[in-house]
Parts: C-alpha cells; sequence; structure tokens
C-alpha cells in the first residue's frame, strides 16, 4: 500500500509539471485573419445630410469670398439635426480647391453644436475628390485620438447638397483655429503652420533649417509682437541645429512625448506632407512647451501613387530616409538621433501595437460600412476612383497591417 501511495504521488508529480510546462510556453502567434471585402451589413448605412441654400442661388467661384448662405443638417437619427441657420460659405484649400468637387469652409452667424460637437462658428467640408476611400483623414485622426493628441479633430461623414443638388459624399470636421473649443492655447499662445506654401500674412523662414513658419495665431499688431514670437521659435530651432543637440536641455521646451506621437502618425499612415513639410502644426500655450500638432490633411498618405492615382501602395517605404535633403525631412531626422526620443518611440509604438491597432482596423470595418450607400452615390456623380468600397476596405486595412510590420522592423533598429 505504501508504495501505491508513493506511486500515485510521483505520477501526480510529473502531471502537474507537465500542466506547469504547458501554462509556461509562449502561445502560438495565430496566423492572420485574411481580410475580405465584404461590408456589414449590421451597420447601419445611414450618416447626417447637410443642406446649404446659398442667397440667388449662386455658386462658390473661389476661396476668398463669403457668400451669405442658410444651412441645415439632418441628422438620420444616427445624430443630432440643425435647425435653419445663418452661414457664410466660399472655398478652401490648395491643390484640392482645383479639383472638380470643391471643398468648402462654413462660417455660421453664431456658435452652434454641429453634429454634437462643441459650438464653434467655423466649420470645414472636405470634398475627398483624391482619397476615393473616403476613409484616409478619418482613419488618421482616429490615431491620433487613440495616441491622445491634444486638439485631434473629429471627421464626421455626410451627404452634401447645394442649392437643390447633390454634390457627393463629405466629411465635416472642426477648422483648424485658436478657440477655446479647438486649438485652446489660450490668447497669450501660438498656433504656427510649416508649409512651403508659404501663402499667409504673418511668415519667415527660420534661421538655420530655413523652415516656412508662417503665425496662424495670434493676429499680429506690431512688429515687436512678430519678432518676439519669431525669436522664441528660432531659439527651439537653434537648439535642435546645435552641435550640443540632444544634450542641450531642449526638451524642457519642446513636447517629446507629442513628437513620437506625431511620428507615429505620419509613418503608420505614410504621409509624406511631414518631410516637405506642408500642413504641419505645432501650437504652444504661455506656459508650456511648444508642441506637435494637431495633425491635418492625409491625402498624399495610405501609400498614394501619384503616377496610377492608386492608394495603398509603397507599404515598406521610410517617411524620412538619410538621404532625403528636402526641408522638413533634414529638420524632423534631427531629432531621431536624440536617444530618449528613439526610446518613447520604441515603448509608444509597442503598446499602441498591443493595445489599440486592432480597434483601429475595427473603426475602418464599421467607417466603411457606416458610408457604403454614400460611397455608391458619390460614385454615380463624379466617378472617383474605384467603385468597390468593399475592396478598397479590404486594401485599407491590409496597407495598415502591412505599415505595423513595417514599423515593428524600424523600431527594433532605432
Amino acid at each position: 500500500m505504501k508504495k501505491f501511495t508513493h506511486y500515485v504521488s510521483f505520477v501526480a508529480l510529473l502531471l502537474t509539471l507537465a500542466s506547469c510546462s504547458k501554462s509556461e510556453s509562449p502561445p502560438q502567434e495565430q496566423p492572420a485573419k485574411e481580410e475580405t471585402a465584404d461590408l456589414d451589413q449590421n451597420v447601419p448605412a445611414i450618416i447626417p445630410h447637410i443642406t446649404i441654400d446659398i442667397d440667388n442661388n449662386q455658386e462658390v467661384v473661389d476661396k476668398d469670398t463669403y457668400l451669405k448662405a442658410k444651412v441645415s443638417i439632418n441628422g438620420n437619427k444616427v445624430n443630432t439635426d440643425l435647425a435653419e441657420v445663418t452661414t457664410r460659405i466660399k472655398g478652401r484649400g490648395n491643390s484640392t480647391w482645383s479639383k472638380p468637387k470643391k471643398p468648402y469652409r462654413l462660417k455660421l452667424d453664431n456658435d452652434a453644436s454641429v453634429l454634437g460637437l462643441p459650438a464653434a462658428k467655423d466649420w470645414v467640408l472636405l470634398a475627398n475628390y483624391q482619397d476615393y476611400s473616403f476613409m484616409c483623414n478619418a482613419v488618421a485622426m482616429k490615431i491620433g485620438q487613440q495616441l491622445a493628441m491634444p486638439f485631434t479633430n473629429t471627421v464626421i461623414p455626410v451627404d452634401l447638397t447645394i442649392n437643390g443638388q447633390y454634390r457627393g459624399s463629405y466629411m465635416l470636421t472642426q477648422q483648424i483655429e485658436v478657440k477655446q473649443n479647438r486649438v485652446n492655447v489660450g490668447d497669450d499662445g501660438y498656433l504656427l503652420e510649416f508649409d512651403t506654401n508659404y501663402d499667409e500674412e504673418f511668415q519667415f523662414r527660420s534661421a538655420n533649417f530655413n523652415l516656412p513658419i508662417m503665425i496662424k495665431s495670434p493676429d499680429i499688431k506690431s512688429d515687436d509682437q512678430f519678432n518676439a514670437i519669431k525669436d522664441e521659435i528660432e531659439n527651439l530651432e537653434a537648439l535642435v541645429f546645435s552641435n550640443q543637440f540632444p544634450n542641450n536641455d531642449y526638451g524642457k521646451i519642446f513636447d517629446k512625448q507629442q513628437l513620437v506621437n506625431y511620428f507615429i502618425v505620419y509613418t503608420l499612415t505614410g504621409n509624406r506632407e511631414l518631410t516637405h513639410p506642408k500642413s504641419v502644426y505645432m501650437h504652444k500655450s504661455n506656459t508650456g512647451k511648444f508642441t506637435m500638432g494637431p495633425i491635418w490633411d492625409f491625402d498624399w498618405g495610405f501609400g498614394f501613387n501619384e503616377e496610377t492615382k492608386k492608394y495603398f501602395d509603397f507599404t515598406e517605404i521610410p517617411l524620412i530616409t538619410d538621404n532625403d535633403t528636402r526641408i522638413g525631412a533634414t529638420f524632423f531626422r534631427k531629432f531621431l538621433s536624440d536617444p530618449e526620443i528613439k526610446q518613447l518611440y520604441k515603448t509608444t509604438w509597442t503598446s499602441y501595437k498591443n493595445n489599440q491597432f486592432q480597434s483601429l482596423l475595427n473603426y475602418v470595418e464599421e467607417y466603411a460600412a457606416r458610408i457604403r450607400e454614400s460611397q455608391k452615390k458619390d460614385y454615380t456623380l463624379w466617378k472617383i476612383g474605384e467603385s468597390n468600397l468593399g475592396e478598397t476596405k479590404k486594401s485599407m486595412k491590409n496597407y495598415l497591417k502591412k505599415r505595423a510590420a513595417y514599423m515593428d522592423s524600424f523600431v527594433s533598429k532605432l
């Protein structure tokens, strides 16, 4: 009996060890789920509809002249309605304004909450003429929100009718401006834009990197005010340019974490506007650090091939290469020589990939399903890009997965 008891105990010990060994084995990586072109029919294909009636049935013909109009929104039970209010409307954009399908800017006569967003006067209607996926800017903003980047816009898909004519599927979003409900840096803060279009009233070229810097806010009242802002910006630029970089405490006046977040958004989406630079924003409150953002304008991201006019190409191309001599590339590449930036990049990307990337892919699924009927109507009107939104959605998700794999490799070598 005693021998049998010892035998049972020995067998139990072996089973226990086997169980422990099994539980401690690393989980086997599951094969990637193959993407399909199916659109989720359980998601209501209903979006709000904006109606604008311009006085005397006029058409918007330029980006400088506001026309008086009335605007109302039918939320279609998926969002809040907006009873008819008075507004002004004009064109907007740079290269996008030259397209047949026009983008617009609205300036309401009074602050109003639009589609549940905080009340303001100024709103933007993005046309997405080049972006036949109708998703690029929405997906980019979603990444910014996931990374808790300050003042990241919300994008809402809408149908648009002007003067009784259906104009297509659009995106409504906030105007980037210094306001309490927008870029809230206070009356003494700054909103800057780096852009080679160089088309604002208050602008200068920086001393070391020759960055095309435009002061979007505040409104400049004197040369002394302009020079004070310019000197503060060039002090930061001098620290980045210095031979002592990064060991010169530039992080005391510059937010390294938000730069890393900015890099992740632009690298994951493959937005090459950073390297020109174009539509690159930076802000600063009176007592805060210079901070990258808000993020903006992703029509030239997502592997867009200028020759074929197709998206989701160039899945493994670096955002900033060592031999890229463009102004934006030269400036932003310098930060990647900072060991602290490198470590932040690694830890932030790894955390995002493990905890939030799948939610981004789910967002693409839901967004595509929601706009499916709107996209059909738009394609009938404009014949932009691809008629099959399901295939486009599939390509978008596969592109993001390939970019994520590229970024895994990229950060491992930092």
